[in-house]
C-alpha cells in the first residue's frame, strides 16, 4: 500500500466518522436539553448524545492515530522520531490544526469518564463541553480535509 493510498484510508475513516458525529450534533442543536435530567429521562436523547459523544471520540482517535501520520508523511516530513506533540507543531504550522484545541480534547474525554452521580451538573457540563469540542473537531477535520484536497494530496475522495 502506498502512501497515498494510507492517507486515503485515512480520510475515508474519518469521513466515516463525521458524517456521523455531524448527523448528531444536527440533532442535538434542533431539540437540545437545557439539563441532565432531560437528558436522562429521554432514551432518545441518551442514545443521540451517546452517539455523539462516540464519534467525538472516534473522530479524534481516527485523526491522531491515523491522519496525523499520513499527512505528515504525504508532506515528506521525517516524523517517525517525533513525539506527539512536535507532530501537532508542525501540522499547525502546515496549517491543519491548532494545538491548543488538539491538546484540550483529551482533558474533556476524561472529564467524560468520571461519574459522580450527585452532581448533576457538574456531569452536564462536561457534555456541553464535550459537545462543544465535537463542534470544533469537526470544523478543524473538515478544514484538514479541504487542505489536504486543494494540495491534490488526496485523491479518490468525493468532497461534501
Amino acid at each position: 500500500m502506498t502512501g497515498q493510498d494510507h492517507l486515503a484510508t485515512a480520510v475515508w475513516e474519518a469521513d466515516r466518522h463525521l458524517a456521523v458525529l455531524e448527523a448528531a450534533l444536527r440533532d442535538w442543536y434542533a431539540d437540545p436539553a437545557s439539563d441532565l435530567e432531560a437528558v436522562e429521562s429521554d432514551q432518545e436523547k441518551v442514545r443521540l448524545l451517546d452517539q455523539l459523544l462516540f464519534r467525538f471520540t472516534k473522530l479524534q482517535d481516527a485523526m491522531g492515530l491515523r491522519l496525523v501520520p499520513t499527512t505528515l508523511s504525504t508532506f515528506s516530513e521525517p516524523f517517525e522520531d517525533w513525539p506527539m506533540i512536535d507532530r501537532l507543531n508542525r501540522l499547525e504550522k502546515l496549517g491543519f490544526l491548532n494545538v491548543t484545541d488538539w491538546l484540550r480534547w483529551p482533558e474533556i474525554r476524561n472529564r467524560l469518564a468520571h461519574e459522580y452521580p450527585d452532581q448533576a451538573e457538574t456531569r452536564f457540563a462536561a457534555i456541553m463541553l464535550a459537545i462543544s469540542a465535537a463542534d470544533g473537531l469537526a470544523e478543524i477535520y473538515r478544514n484538514w480535509r479541504n487542505t489536504l484536497i486543494e494540495a491534490n494530496a488526496v485523491q479518490h475522495i468525493s468532497n461534501h
